[in-house]
């Protein structure tokens, strides 16, 4: 039900249904029969109502407000007034649940929303500017004040201490340096204020991506209710048949409990709102599922494919081992030059090399070229920096090479070119993410073999594949499937959306628009955050398992009690429609909040 339909739903089913349950018990026999009736007519009529509009303006079929409605009307005709308003106020405050639930994961993601500053305060010729938060540019410096979260992507300009617990799930402050990437949503819990050069608009920075993507999310439908929907017509047709008979042969008070239980709501509503807190949950540490059929999905998953380069490899460290300045110039100068054009962009590789120098100078028309590199001009000349084919698009010499298992970033600062050498290795985080039990492990790169043998055996997978055209890596994911396996597939370039795609599950660890389109999760903290994924997803199958087979032995309790007539009807509809719907959500908040906290301590810090 719509937040719009949620008003004249309260105002026409639960206001009637609680005045004419509350005057039956306090005026007993002295209250009218004729106003009793006209009390449950009201919500009887809007259910019938309801049908209709959905009939004939939506082409939806609703069986709850059919079994219900047709509650109303038995109850009506056989002049069980009491009862009938029972139920539908048992039922109206079932639908007020359904709606708090909703509210409560939607909450969530609100509380994420207001991390992000309304405005923000912009450094402009040596003054400061309250700007509106949309309003900001790539390339403005914004001042976060102590207390104040960041409000765009971008790399401090200034050295600072950020909580980032609320994006990430990472539990302590990090200490973050001139030239350090900061996401939209950390807090400056330090000292003193930093300030922070804009990488990204608003809207496309990680915070605002995460609920934007989650929010999509929580309107897909999960597989309960996929099921429920296709099987209403002939669910409805088997209720009112066998009411029938028990009517034939029980009589109508006894009969009308098959219809109170028959309501499939429970099972809509428990369902609908473990998917939501699941994803709001995630989403919370950077985490986005698109849906509850992604979770369904990852569960299920035995083998996992993984990219190397920008998804093990950049997402974790790269280190600097050769320094080869142009000729003219000192390696302390060329470093400082290297570290301030590189903290100018957001590509992996230029994050490792803003950290080679702590010295700063200012750098003016910055142009990233996707896939090649950054040129921006320092002091009047022009500095390209990327890899050979950036340096040779620009008419320069790609002088040096690397060794083979080393990457080659060319700088050419004034026309002469000098090169710096990165060797790849694996943070100590991303590395214990993958010793993951229960998984088949493989590596598909495009690198070359001797790169990606290396970073298969520091990590122990036995598993590898190198020299892979994106044509290749699909052929690999197919053949894998059919042998049978469930494959998540996790990348982080354009090169990988194919086997995404083809995988049953694909997940992204980049902020490219492309990519993250063609992936069913992110990770925008990239492949350690993965068991966090894979956990959530076991955990919100054994509780939707688990809040569905409650749900089900408690309708069967009030089914057999309202057919022999031992439980009387108001406690069955208590039962079998609110009993069994708040039974089924604590059952999932229960677990699902144990799960997440005992994933919050596993976090490493």
């Amino acid at each position: 039900m719509t937040e719009e339909s949620r008003v004249p739903w309260i105002a026409l089913t639960t206001t009637p249904s609680l005045a004419g349950v509350t005057l039956s018990i306090v005026l007993g026999p002295a209250f009218p029969p004729v106003l009793q009736a006209l009390l449950l007519m009201t919500p009887t009529l809007y259910l019938c109502y309801l049908l209709a509009v959905n009939l004939l303006r939506e082409r939806y079929f609703s069986g709850e407000y059919v079994l219900m409605g047709f509650v109303g009307l038995v109850t009506l005709a056989y002049g069980f007034y009491f009862e009938g308003l029972i139920v539908m106020l048992l039922y109206s405050l079932a639908e007020l649940i359904e709606g708090a639930a909703e509210w409560y994961a939607r909450g969530r993601l609100d509380a994420l929303y207001r991390l992000v500053p309304s405005t923000a305060s912009v450094e402009r010729g040596g003054l400061i500017e309250a700007v509106e938060t949309a309003r900001l540019k790539p390339g403005d410096v914004v001042v976060v004040r102590v207390g104040e979260g960041v409000p765009a992507d971008g790399v401090t300009v200034s050295p600072g201490l950020v909580n980032t617990s609320l994006v990430t799930g990472e539990p302590y402050p990090v200490t973050v340096n001139p030239g350090d990437f900061v996401a939209s949503g950390y807090i400056n819990v330090g000292l003193a204020p930093f300030k922070v050069r804009v990488l990204r608009p608003p809207s496309e920075s990680t915070l605002q991506r995460v609920i934007r993507l989650a929010a999509e999310a929580l309107e897909e439908k999960t597989r309960v209710e996929r099921v429920v929907e296709r099987l209403m017509k002939p669910w409805v047709a088997v209720a009112l048949s066998s009411f029938a008979l028990a009517h034939l042969i029980l009589g109508p008070l006894k009969a009308v409990s098959i219809l109170i239980v028959a309501c499939p709501s429970a099972f809509v509503i428990t369902s609908a709102f473990t998917t939501a807190y699941s994803i709001a949950a995630l989403a919370g540490k950077g985490v986005v599922v698109r849906g509850g059929s992604v979770l369904e999905k990852a569960a299920e998953a035995d083998t996992i494919v993984l990219d190397k380069t920008g998804t093990i490899t950049v997402v974790g460290l790269l280190e600097v081992s050769k320094v080869e300045p142009p000729a003219g110039l000192g390696e302390e100068e060329f470093k400082v030059i290297t570290a301030s054009l590189a903290a100018a962009s957001a590509h992996p590789i230029s994050k490792a090399l803003a950290q080679i120098s702590r010295g700063r100078v200012s750098v003016e028309n910055v142009v990233e070229v996707p896939g090649r590199g950054v040129k921006g001009v320092i002091d009047g000349v022009e500095v390209v920096m990327g890899n050979r084919e950036m340096i040779l698009d620009h008419g320069l010499k790609a002088v040096g090479e690397c060794g083979e298992d080393e990457i080659t970033v060319y700088i050419a600062v004034n026309g002469a070119t000098g090169h710096l050498c990165l060797r790849e290795s694996v943070d100590p985080a991303t590395r214990e993410a993958l010793k993951i039990r229960g998984y088949k492990l493989f590596i598909a790169s495009g690198d070359r073999e001797h790169r990606v043998k290396t970073v298969a055996k520091a990590l122990q997978i036995e598993n590898y594949h190198s020299n892979l055209s994106p044509e290749d890596k699909i052929a690999l994911v197919r053949n894998l499937k059919t042998k049978g396996s469930k494959i998540i597939v996790v990348g982080d370039g354009v090169n990988d959306i194919a086997a995404m795609a083809e995988a049953d599950v694909g997940v992204a660890v980049s902020n490219i628009d492309s990519v993250i389109s063609a992936a069913d999760s992110v990770l925008l903290n990239g492949v350690k955050q993965l068991p966090l994924l894979l956990t959530t997803a076991k955990t919100y199958i054994k509780t939707l398992k688990i809040a569905l087979a409650t749900t089900l032995i408690i309708k069967a309790i009030a089914l057999t009690g309202g057919l022999t007539g031992t439980i009387p009807l108001w406690l069955v509809a208590l039962l079998g429609d609110d009993g069994a719907t708040i039974t089924g959500l604590l059952t999932s908040t229960t677990s699902l909040t144990l799960a997440s906290q005992n994933t919050h301590h596993k976090t490493p810090s």
